[in-house]
């Protein structure tokens, strides 16, 4: 077993530090996100947005869990949180791997920040071979979603 890094591009985000910090600090205030009325006007005024199937998404501030297939119910938790700058997750018992996950983010200027995700995950090298690519790909879609949040 040993511990893989995966890290996003840096993606920009045309909102405030602050503002996509305290939006993406507290589980609860991504609920209405997940609403399948909610991701079906985001897919139509953003066509871009990576698809990532993602049902039964249930919150407190600190945890949420999710279903997404094929991999089944996944269990986040806010393990630390640095105010305005970071955002520390790791992975609940319900996950295949456990893994922690950081949300780092940088001023550009009052109005803009950027976003770069850090996974580190243990993986067997089954388990590795089988999703690497995958969790590549993921941290950049992740990145990129966030860039298409509403942070007002």
């Amino acid at each position: 077993m040993g511990t893989e890094k995966y890290i996003s591009e840096v993606k920009a985000i045309s909102a405030p530090q602050t503002s996509v910090y305290e939006r993406l600090s507290n589980f609860k205030n991504l609920e209405q996100l997940f609403d399948p009325k909610r991701i079906e006007e985001i897919k139509k005024q953003y066509p871009d947005v990576p698809d990532i199937k993602l049902d039964n998404f249930q919150a407190t501030e600190d945890e949420c869990s999710f279903s997404i297939s094929p991999v089944g119910t996944i269990g986040i938790q806010i393990i630390e949180r640095e105010p305005s700058k970071l955002i520390k997750l790791a992975s609940g018992p319900t996950v295949p791997f456990q893994f922690n996950c950081w949300i780092q983010l940088i001023p550009v200027d009052d109005l803009s920040c950027k976003v770069r995700i850090t996974l580190h995950a243990e993986l067997n090298p089954m388990i590795k071979m089988l999703v690497g690519n995958h969790l590549k790909k993921g941290v950049d879609q992740i990145a990129e979603a966030l860039t298409k949040i509403p942070y007002a």
